[in-house]
């Protein structure tokens, strides 16, 4: 199995860009960068696309929290077919589902040997799917951030690894893509490609002791310049390597058909189950009841805040065949935590149905939560002044003040001794 491994973990640490980091929260993307915005869910290909496209099926740890992870998978997504468009290259990646699953091994190398190639075939081809990404909470025992192994890719989701290029990286390692040095030499025998334009890496470097943001955001390509210097030579040419990938597709790459579609899925709130805490959504199929299909029911933050206003929501629904009627629960935030929104305003979410086994989405909701009465009678009095303490001014109470003072001091004095 060859593995390539992206950075050793005592390198990565010792880099100052990354000291204090959280990872993958938009707050940490420089102006300027792919953006995630709620409607790009889906919509990683826009509407009449029809040239080359990779499916990605993404199986993740259960732990990894499901709205910060579809964030990053769209960051990642956006990066890439960004990068296609600066090397004038038709393709598109596109991620098809995010499915939770324990799988075997507590970090990159563990994981990536537990698996034989065939084993996610099944699963990969219901989905229409070319690559299957394996996302991980890692111990980073191997010193490994992510491994790409014929068409399967396996990453870390931790704070060390947030790599603002590391899932984009090990897609274009599956499409034969070599690793950029800076300079024209390289530690891995298999590595043609090396380069480095205007200061930079690229989204292929194997450099990575730079400031995150700061880098190309393409591949070696000597069509592209910066600053007047070529991003690449005869040799050093990704972006030709890409061209002659998706032209020629190995028989693992080829796109494969998805499962035709069966039926819709409708959601809805079921008012008379629902609590104040507790929000009861039904789910409906229509369409041939009589085969088994699924489908995924997620909450997206608008304006309220996840695990402070509510509980994330990523939960795949099995329906059995002639079964048309389920139901999923939202909860609420309750009791409200230490850092509640102290806010009497209107926050709101929404649910949505995505990513489905032979079904399709009809809607989606809107959802609107508040902050309970009782943290907010407890927020009004955190933030009731403190009462002023008649004896602190200049008068006779100032002595008093200095003795005990005098007294802590000589106490301190006896202790030492």
């Amino acid at each position: 199995m060859n593995k390539i491994l992206i950075i050793s973990l005592s390198a990565l640490l010792s880099a100052p860009a990354f000291a204090g980091m959280q990872p993958f929260f938009a707050k940490n993307i420089p102006e300027g960068w792919p953006s995630y915005e709620i409607k790009d869910y889906n919509g990683q290909v826009e509407d009449g696309y029809d040239g080359p496209l990779s499916n990605i099926l993404v199986i993740y740890d259960p732990s990894i929290k499901p709205e910060q992870l579809n964030r990053y998978l769209v960051q990642q997504t956006a990066i890439a077919n960004k990068a296609h468009d600066i090397n004038n290259i038709k393709y598109r990646r596109n991620v098809v589902a995010a499915i939770p699953m324990k799988l075997e091994g507590d970090n990159v190398a563990e994981v990536a040997d537990s698996f034989e190639f065939g084993a996610f075939d099944e699963i990969r081809r219901k989905y229409g799917a070319s690559i299957v990404s394996l996302v991980i909470n890692s111990n980073l025992a191997d010193s490994q951030c992510g491994v790409q192994t014929s068409y399967h890719t396996v990453t870390a989701f931790n704070e060390p690894c947030s790599l603002p290029t590391l899932l984009a990286h090990e897609w274009g390692h599956v499409d034969r893509l070599g690793h950029e040095y800076e300079h024209t030499w390289s530690h891995f025998e298999d590595d043609n490609y090396a380069w480095r334009c205007g200061g930079k890496p690229t989204i292929m470097s194997a450099d990575l002791n730079y400031d995150q943001f700061d880098l190309n955001e393409f591949y070696s390509d000597p069509n592209v310049t910066r600053g007047g210097e070529a991003c690449g030579t005869v040799t050093a040419n990704n972006a030709k390597v890409l061209k002659e990938s998706i032209s020629y597709p190995t028989s693992y790459w080829k796109q494969i058909t998805p499962l035709p579609e069966i039926g819709n899925v409708t959601i809805a709130l079921d008012e008379n189950q629902s609590s104040e805490f507790e929000k009861v959504i039904t789910v409906t199929r229509d369409g041939d009841l009589s085969q088994a299909a699924s489908i995924e029911v997620y909450s997206d933050a608008v304006t309220a805040v996840p695990a402070t206003d509510y509980q994330e929501l990523a939960e795949r629904v099995e329906f059995a065949p002639n079964e048309a009627t389920k139901t999923v629960t939202l909860q609420l935030a309750n009791p409200a935590p230490a850092d509640a929104v102290c806010d009497d305003g209107e926050r709101t979410l929404k649910l949505g149905t995505r990513w489905g086994e032979k079904l399709g989405s009809s809607n989606q909701l809107d959802l609107i939560v508040k902050t309970p009465e009782g943290t907010l009678a407890t927020c009004a009095k955190d933030k009731e002044p403190e009462p002023e303490n008649p004896d602190s001014g200049n008068g006779g109470g100032g002595s008093t003040g200095l003795l005990s003072l005098f007294s802590l001091a000589l106490l301190l004095f006896r202790r030492r001794n």
